[in-house]
């Protein structure tokens, strides 16, 4: 990063209290003292705030860096996507707190229902981005903490970190924040009923091991597959939960359990049966050989869809599938663009203006827009005509945020730049 205060001029080594200019050195001694930190932090409790949050970020690194604990006051990205800007940072990390807090901090949840809002609530956090450096550990034991609070306790050293690079990054530029909560639920302590996915090639998912079926196959056009499939998903997740919860109550064989287990996973998984589908249309795949039939239900015909899909998926060369994975998870943005500041101008162009200006994210934008609109009032233009202004005006302002530009008005209502807008995380993300 040119000219990053951060670090040693002509370098990118962090400045540090300890005076390492070696990047591998500063690598290594950070790792030691942030571990006996995390050992403290682990007996300690920290408030679930944005003051919380910066001061278990403090005491995990004041050891390394005098700014442990502070807002980065520099703009970072990762992959061609920014994280928020830096002046923005404090009312991002607040409304992702503020949505913590509104749901009693994830406290008297299911199972289930917990990890998907711990995902989704690291997920945003990841998307802030808060500090220079030290953002992932911070991440992962404000999880912990949460977790534990919640009584559904998870084991950081237990978080696969390549599962976390690759739910970090598929999070970030997506929004999907299942990948992030499958990461936390495979940490946990209790995992009796865990849903356990078997991965394929490329990450994929994959149903248990069967023998091959023997019943009449039909051919199914990937379309209609996918038709099915979001017909017929809902209720094989809800079936497959039962069917595990069953088994267990039972005390079923434990292989039956690890089966079902495996078969919930799949049809939750994020890089389940329907990415799946469109992985092999990327491909060039137009049908696949399914059993079906119209007494199965909605579970069995997930299951043989899914079984089809799989067929296809392992006979193709894991290098193309790699390239596919990739392209149908690369980034539509153009690069410098932020997902945060993408969502921010959806939700502008989507509220009643009453909305916006409640909204202090928005209320700059939309004070615009009135401007604009009384603007055209005062010089006696039609009602036509001033709507039209404001419409004019909403768009401006919209492309402006999508870029991360700058607003203001002058005389003729005209946006320009001046005032930048927050990219704050938004509930698009449930992420």
């Amino acid at each position: 990063m040119a000219n990053d205060p951060y670090t040693y001029p002509g370098t990118d080594i962090l400045r540090n209290t300890l005076g390492i200019t070696d990047d591998a050195a500063l690598k290594k001694a950070e790792q030691r003292f942030t571990a006996v930190r995390g050992i403290e932090v682990a007996r300690l409790t920290f408030p679930a705030t944005p003051d919380g949050y910066r001061a278990l970020h403090k005491h995990l690194f004041q050891d390394v860096y005098d700014w442990a604990g502070q807002d980065r006051s520099v703009d970072t990205a990762k992959g061609g996507a920014r994280f928020a800007h830096a002046p923005y940072i404090a009312s991002s990390l607040d409304a992702v707190f503020r949505d913590m807090a509104a749901k009693t901090d994830f406290r008297g949840l299911t199972r289930d229902a917990f990890f998907d809002r711990l995902g989704n609530h690291i997920n945003e956090i990841n998307a802030v981005h808060p500090f220079r450096e030290g953002n992932g550990r911070t991440m992962r034991h404000h999880a912990a903490q949460i977790a534990r609070d919640a009584g559904h306790p998870i084991r950081i050293g237990s978080i696969d970190k390549t599962a976390w690079m690759e739910a970090s990054r598929h999070g970030f530029l997506t929004g999907d924040h299942r990948a992030m909560a499958a990461v936390f639920a495979a940490a946990a302590i209790r995992r009796d009923l865990a849903p356990e996915a078997r991965i394929g090639p490329a990450g994929i998912a994959m149903l248990p091991t069967r023998a091959p079926p023997t019943e009449q196959r039909y051919r199914v056009t990937l379309g209609k597959a996918r038709e099915e499939l979001e017909r017929y998903l809902p209720a094989a997740r809800q079936q497959a939960a039962d069917r595990l919860h069953a088994l267990v109550r039972e005390e079923a064989p434990s292989a039956a359990i690890a089966r079902a287990r495996t078969e919930l996973a799949y049809v939750r998984h994020p890089k389940g049966p329907v990415y799946q589908s469109h992985l092999l249309t990327y491909l060039g795949i137009r049908q696949v050989d399914a059993v079906i039939g119209a007494k199965q239900t909605p579970l069995e015909r997930v299951r043989e869809i899914g079984a089809a899909l799989g067929v296809q998926i392992n006979a193709q060369q894991p290098s193309q599938l790699q390239r596919a994975v990739r392209a149908l998870e690369r980034p539509i943005m153009p690069e410098g663009h932020s997902p945060g500041q993408e969502r921010l101008a959806t939700l502008f162009l989507k509220n009643a203006p009453e909305k916006n200006l409640a909204d202090p994210r928005l209320a700059p934008a939309q004070t615009i827009v009135d401007a604009a609109m009384q603007s055209a009032r005062d010089r006696g233009d039609s009602a036509r005509s001033v709507t039209a202004q404001g419409e004019a005006a909403r768009q401006r302002i919209a492309d402006s945020i999508r870029t991360g530009g700058t607003l203001e008005t002058d005389v003729g209502g005209h946006a320009q730049d001046s005032k930048p807008l927050p990219p704050a995380p938004d509930k698009g993300r449930n992420r």
